[in-house]
């Protein structure tokens, strides 16, 4: 069974997190695979999420990071959370499963995809 985890900063404000949460409504449509959401701070771990997933029977987690920049919670905080990387990180750890694969990808970045949405925007309020 294959599960996506999407892993976001997380806020202090419960409207916030609910786009993150919003978000993975939409991939849930959009697939048969199990969806959770992890954050950085302020809600439901990365940790939570991973063991969440491992409940459900997931043996291998896709980790999609809801970040546009590489920065270092991208390349550094996330990937030793997840045990892909040696270091020290702001958030605990999660405890392997043996037979539970974890394959992270890149950041969303400038996808074209983007800017057809700040364009509608842009349409939507003039």
């Amino acid at each position: 069974m294959i599960g996506i985890m999407l892993v976001g900063h997380g806020s202090r404000l419960k409207e916030g997190n609910l786009i993150y949460e919003r978000i993975a409504e939409m991939v849930r449509e959009k697939t048969d695979f199990e969806v959770e959401v992890g954050y950085m701070k302020h809600g439901r771990s990365i940790k939570g999420a991973y063991e969440n997933l491992v409940k459900k029977g997931v043996k291998k987690i896709v980790v999609v990071p809801l970040f546009l920049l590489p920065g270092l919670h991208v390349t550094e905080d996330i990937p030793i959370i997840l045990g892909l990387k040696e270091g020290e990180a702001e958030g605990e750890k999660i405890d392997p499963v043996e037979g539970v694969e974890i394959i992270y990808t890149e950041p969303i970045g400038a996808d074209h995809r983007l800017a057809e949405i700040v364009v509608d925007r842009v349409r939507r309020y003039l």
